[in-house]
């Protein structure tokens, strides 16, 4: 008797799963239909600030008073970038270089990019006590080597500064 029970009952609940599994539809991600829709850069400059959505009547206006003129990187060829004084050397996969400065007042060199695809910058120098920043934000993708650094970036990444070394 028991053991009649016991089969019955493990085919009604199985026979519940199976009609309760077919009453949910599958779900298909966006990304299974190849859809691609990840912004980065200038993309989200309005909608998200720094680690929540913003609305620009509720954003903290910027100060203007202190006015700093970065020097050019004019005394640089187009392969390299200026750090300081001098000029460095780099390598660009994933992008291209479209200019880069030196402000003076901060100690920090600014890099704007161009890309299309993730990648990573190559500057033939090690940069071990520097502080990077990609778009704004602080950035812990970093290989620094020897006689390297290397800073990987997502695609649609437009800026990289580099503060102190």
């Amino acid at each position: 008797m028991q053991n009649r029970f016991a089969i019955t009952f493990l085919a009604i609940t199985l026979i519940a799963v199976m009609m309760v599994g077919m009453q949910i539809e599958p779900v298909d991600a966006l990304k299974s239909h190849g859809t691609y829709i990840q912004k980065y850069g200038s993309a989200t400059k309005h909608i998200v600030c720094g680690d929540r959505l913003c609305d620009e009547e509720n954003m903290p206006k910027q100060s203007t008073d202190i006015t700093t003129e970065p020097i050019k990187t004019s005394m640089c060829n187009r392969n390299s970038i200026q750090m300081e004084s001098s000029c460095m050397s780099f390598n660009i996969d994933g992008g291209t270089v479209k200019g880069s400065t030196y402000d003076n007042m901060s100690g920090s060199t600014t890099i704007q990019i161009q890309t299309t695809n993730d990648g990573r910058i190559t500057l033939n120098t090690a940069l071990n006590t520097a502080f990077i920043l990609v778009d704004g934000e602080e950035w812990d993708d970093v290989i620094i080597s020897d006689s390297s650094t290397a800073i990987e970036f997502f695609a649609g990444t437009e800026t990289i500064q580099i503060f102190g070394n």
